[in-house]
């Protein structure tokens, strides 16, 4: 009798498990996809298009970061990194008392809501080699998600547990109501091929 009673409390185990593996293969048991807004940086260091590459480095080496969002009269005009100002200062003639952030930047950054799924902006990321995307609502600028942010979404996707920045950036944005980066998009890549524009093509 009690080995009968083993059998069956087994069957009823093993259908379990497979009804559970069936779930997790269907989606059933699988959870919400996180967004990018999860994991962005929030409030992003900006830079006007005029400023001196030179105390654009200076700002990423003090605030210890690598990314700066480029305004010019209340638009976002693009980005630059670290890299890019790198680059164009080693350039053979490069005066460092002349160039400014608009010769180096980026002028059509790639941008996304903050609702768009992580693994979307991670394809786009990876397929063009972009640094970071710029996250947007409306006209406003909430944050930037970059290839650090990554690798924290990476790290907390794979322990399954909560993951503080390896890298704490020492900018802090002005104190400000509610949203504080009222900038609207000149130019911008649109998320893929099909999807349209989250907004007008401003300055062509």
């Amino acid at each position: 009798m009690r080995t009968s009673c083993a059998r069956a409390e087994a069957r009823r185990t093993f259908c379990s498990l497979g009804v559970v593996a069936a779930a997790a293969q269907t989606g059933g048991m699988t959870t919400p996809e996180p967004t990018v807004a999860q994991y962005m940086t929030e409030m992003p260091a900006t830079a006007d298009e005029g400023l001196l590459l030179t105390d654009a480095r200076d700002r990423m080496y003090m605030d210890n970061i690598r990314h700066l969002v480029v305004h010019n009269t209340g638009h976002v005009a693009g980005i630059i990194s670290s890299r890019d100002i790198a680059l164009a200062l080693a350039l053979p003639g490069a005066d460092a008392k002349k160039l400014t952030v608009r010769d180096a930047m980026t002028p059509e950054p790639y941008v996304c809501a903050p609702t768009t799924k992580l693994s979307v902006v991670a394809h786009e990321m990876e397929a063009h080699r972009y640094g970071c995307a710029i996250v947007v609502e409306g006209d406003e600028v909430l944050g930037v998600f970059t290839t650090t942010d990554a690798l924290r979404a990476l790290r907390e996707l794979a322990t399954g547990t909560k993951a503080e920045p390896a890298v704490k950036p020492t900018h802090r944005p002005p104190e400000q109501p509610a949203h504080a980066r009222p900038y609207r998009l000149r130019r911008h890549r649109p998320i893929d091929q099909n999807a349209k524009p989250l907004f007008p093509m401003w300055g062509k």
